[in-house]
């Protein structure tokens, strides 16, 4: 079954602002719909941060044929064309959020500043949750893997940079930025988005030769983390939280290349797996014990990891086709040769990535996102669902 994005996002909008409004929660605006959104992750949700953060790197986003889904030529994403922020911003009827990074190289180039009012992407590819000292001091870290200095704790920093400046409402030699900028009432109702940190730290330790076991090990640190930044927020005054777990990245293209193990009936690693689902299980129980301790905020949790497999264990259900290889590469059993990777002059796009689960070794497709959005705004996959879609 396809879904229509479109009419479950209004579906989702309408009754979440019910919810909000008509609960003990505070309300989204005083429209009681959210219309400022704060991302924070890594590259499934970055919108163009990496580009900028890593200028001499011949990133993939930069190429086609990212991109060329939608808006027909790369835009930065790690994707054919949307990103699951970037169809819930279309929830919302919100322009799509800018990078960061971009109000920064704009000041620095004197550029024009883009339009923030709407709410700002933090989020960088390839950042993990814990920080580079974390990492070493767990035994997570290797001299071998370079490690994104933009982790959680750096997002959050660069978040409050950009809160400063809202409080500021400062000018510069370009006018007043305050009419780019959103009001210090919008941040403190704003839906905020801690996305998939955990995917690149589990990710640095089984490349660094961690065993699965050990790996496990490190769970509980990175959820710690993520709770963490979700307090540091709190204090800044957000109270409107959709913290999003992690994928079932056994299945993608990169694992079952690069990996050997044992794979379930739907030709996914399965130890792989049972990280990323240890992952959501203790974040799950982690943010419910936030809840109780800031009782005065909406803390959702978006269940990636079963709205995922839902769509690997069903592929046609959802229109789609082929699960664990890459639309974009250059080769081999899964499409992925590392050496030569989706935006390279030997890779190749497959012809209809609607049909297909991964774009790449580790990114969906736009349909993908699109589905998993869907499914978000559905209630399916939150929880507390009563502040999503169970209001009455």
């Amino acid at each position: 079954m396809k879904f229509q994005l479109r009419t479950f996002c209004l579906i989702f909008a309408i009754l979440w602002v019910e919810c909000l409004c008509n609960g003990n929660a505070r309300k989204a605006s005083k429209q009681g719909c959210f219309t400022t959104l704060f991302q924070f992750g890594a590259s499934l949700f970055d919108t163009g941060n990496a580009v900028i953060a890593f200028p001499r790197q011949a990133f993939q986003p930069t190429r086609l044929p990212y991109g060329s889904t939608f808006p027909g030529y790369p835009a930065n994403r790690f994707s054919d064309g949307k990103l699951i922020i970037d169809y819930l911003a279309d929830a919302f009827k919100l322009e799509l959020l800018h990078p960061y990074l971009e109000s920064v190289e704009a000041e620095a180039t004197k550029k024009a500043v883009r339009d923030y009012r709407r709410g700002v992407c933090f989020s960088v590819a390839m950042a993990t949750a814990l920080s580079v000292e974390e990492l070493n001091l767990t035994g997570i870290g290797s001299k071998k893997i370079a490690l994104n200095p933009f982790t959680s704790h750096a997002q959050f920093e660069w978040f409050q940079n950009f809160r400063k400046r809202v409080l500021e409402s400062g000018t510069n030699s370009r006018g007043n930025l305050s009419a780019l900028l959103p009001s210090k009432e919008a941040m403190e109702n704003a839906l905020y988005l801690p996305g998939e940190f955990g995917v690149n730290d589990y990710r640095v330790g089984l490349l660094s030769g961690l065993s699965v076991a050990e790996v496990k090990k490190k769970v509980p640190y990175v959820v710690l983390k993520i709770v963490s930044l979700v307090k540091k927020l709190h204090g800044t005054g957000a109270r409107n939280f959709l913290v999003v777990g992690v994928p079932p990245q056994g299945c993608s293209p990169f694992y079952l290349t690069v990996l050997n193990g044992s794979k379930d009936e739907y030709n996914c690693l399965v130890e792989v797996n049972e990280i990323h689902r240890l992952h959501e299980t203790k974040l799950k129980i982690a943010l419910r014990d936030l809840r109780e301790q800031l009782r005065d905020s909406n803390i959702m949790f978006g269940d990636y990891y079963r709205a995922f497999m839902s769509v690997i264990k069903h592929p046609a259900k959802h229109g789609m086709k082929v699960r664990n290889i890459a639309c974009c590469g250059s080769g081999g059993k899964y499409n992925y040769i590392p050496a030569a990777v989706c935006g390279t002059s030997s890779s190749r796009r497959c012809s209809k990535p609607e049909n297909y689960v991964y774009w790449d070794d580790f990114h969906p497709t736009d349909a993908l996102n699109k589905i998993i959005a869907a499914k978000f705004a559905s209630g399916k996959y939150v929880e507390p669902p009563n502040l999503s879609l169970g209001c009455s």
